[in-house]
Order: structure tokens, then sequence, then C-alpha cells
């Protein structure tokens, strides 16, 4: 999804970067980490054209973006949560979200119910001043805000610095959840599903009883407990069972409907992949799939992150 080949960078004269090279994958969340000071937010100015690289180059979903402006590259599809959030402390919070999706030129509507599933904290907040808001609901409200910007990649600099452990949790689901495309409102479309089928398992109508309708009630009531993420098999299965049941049944094509609306919702938002900038790191190991280190202004240590072991901590991260 992201490509960074052989990025450098000065400011003063003092060289930053020295050669960054690093790719995100799709759907994936790639964590850049490294020691204070290293270059890995100077990194993140050069690939959303905050700062101009002086060689080098950044190519998004196979677009070559290195000699765009910040603006052009936040419509190509970088979304970008700065340390420290940078919200407008003076407006609203419902104007801070606005303004991710008026910039531009989209409409926010339908996309603020999944800001509002991640961060519900929002939608209570929503006439409340940003400058108002804990560190932590801040965060949240950025991520919000760079969300309705439908990017490709999403990249957060230092998400949990000084962010109380609540809310690092609800941000790590958050990812999770953005990486992978499930729907902001998984449990209540899986439970609408479910009791759909109980109903017409339940039918005195005789042709409704069938092991399909049998095996597909005990597979939803599998995903209902342990979510999507963890049975993409078995949802596709599921899928696979409506579509026989609709065929076989004659009340298949209205029970078909009935779910196949919830099926269309569970698949309807995109993945997206996520470039993190993080130091806690439990945090990284917990969401990560690969993971590059930096180092004096390079890349000097990179794989997937069952590839961070202690020796790799303790040489590269450890203070």
């Amino acid at each position: 999804m992201l490509t960074v080949s052989n990025i450098e960078l000065s400011i003063g004269g003092s060289r930053i970067l020295r050669g960054v090279d690093f790719e995100v994958p799709d759907n994936q969340c790639f964590c850049l980490m490294g020691r204070n000071g290293v270059g890995k937010t100077s990194t993140l100015r050069a690939i959303t054209g905050v700062m101009k690289s002086s060689a080098g180059k950044i190519v998004l979903a196979g677009k070559d973006i290195t000699k765009l402006s910040s603006e052009a590259r936040a419509a190509a599809g970088i979304g970008y949560v700065p340390q420290g959030r940078d919200i407008f402390p003076q407006l609203t919070v419902e104007e801070n979200l606005h303004i991710g999706a008026i910039a531009l030129g989209r409409k926010a509507k339908g996309a603020l119910d999944r800001i509002y599933s991640l961060f519900p904290i929002l939608k209570e907040f929503l006439p409340r001043k940003g400058g108002m808001l804990s560190g932590g609901q801040q965060q949240q409200l950025a991520i919000g805000r760079a969300l309705l910007t439908e990017p490709k990649v999403l990249i957060l600099d230092e998400p949990t610095e000084g962010i109380q452990p609540n809310i690092i949790d609800q941000i790590g689901e958050a990812i999770k959840l953005l990486r992978r495309g499930g729907h902001h409102d998984e449990p209540r479309l899986l439970a609408t599903i479910s009791q759909t089928l109980k109903n017409y398992g339940d039918s005195d109508d005789g042709a409704t009883k069938s092991p399909l309708i049998d095996e597909a009630r005990e597979t939803v009531t599998v995903l209902l407990r342990d979510g999507v993420e963890k049975h993409p098999a078995m949802f596709a299965r599921f899928a696979d069972l409506i579509e026989l049941i609709r065929k076989e049944q004659p009340t298949g094509n209205k029970l078909g409907e009935e779910i196949g609306t919830a099926l269309k919702q569970l698949h309807g938002e995109a993945k997206m992949s996520i470039l993190l900038v993080e130091q806690y790191l439990d945090f990284c190991k917990e969401l990560a799939d690969t993971f590059a280190i930096m180092d004096r202004g390079a890349v000097v240590c990179a794989g997937t992150v069952d590839a961070l072991t202690d020796d790799v901590v303790k040489k590269y991260l450890t203070v």
C-alpha cells in the first residue's frame, strides 16, 4: 500500500534522514520504532509532505506521490494524526470532525456512525469545545477526524503518549477493526442474523426444518461469541450457507434477503493499512504485523512482529 524508498531529508544543514526504506503492506499494521531523536517523526512528515525530502521516492497504492503537495497527498489517501494531536481547541467536537471531511469535499454523514461506534464518547461531547477534552479524548477526536478523510493509509504518531490505559485499549481495538475492515457494529448485526435464523428454524413451516439452517445457526453462534476476525473461513462458509438456503427452500429467498442485508453491511467497510509510530512495546507487539526500527536516520532492523525478540529490543530500543 505504501512504499518509502531511499528517503533523505535535511534540516538547517543537518542530515536527518539517511536513505529510509520500508513498506507498509495492504491491510496490515506496520510499526515504525526507535529511540527518541532517530528520525521517526521526520519520516512521517516526509511521507505526508509536511517536510520536503531531498531524495527518494514515496509510492501510495501504486501512485508516485513524491512531488505532490501535502493537500494532494491527503486527497490521494494519506490520513495523518500527528504527535500532539493538533485539534482545533476553540471549535466543537462536531466542528473538528466535519473539518476532516469538508477539507476534501466529502460528506461525513454516513462515516460518522463508524466514528461514534469506535469512540462513543465523541457523540456525547459533540457540542463541547475540543480544548475542553482530556488528552485521551482529544486523541480519539484526532483519529476520528483523520478517518473522515477516508484514507488508504492511516498514520498515527505516538497515539498512546500521555493517554490513560482504558483509552489506549479503545484505540487498540479501533486499529484492529480498521485493519481488518469489519463493520463498526458487528455484534448487533450478528445478533440480528442469529435471531432471524432462530425465527425461521422455529417456524411451523416444515420446509424450514433443514440441516442447512441448523448449521447456519450454529455457525453464527460461534461468530457472535468470538467475532468474525477469528473465523474468516467460517464467515465465508456462512455466506455460502445462506446462498444454498435461498436456492433450496421455499422460504429461502425471504430469509436470504433479510440476512443478505446484514451480510452486506458486515463486508461494507473497507480495510485500511496503518502506519504506527509508537514506543509502547506491548502495544506494538499486540497490533503490528510488521515493523522497522530506525537509528540515526536509517532503518537498521525490520521484519514480521515475531522477529521483535528480546535481543532486538535490547540492541535497538533499550535506553
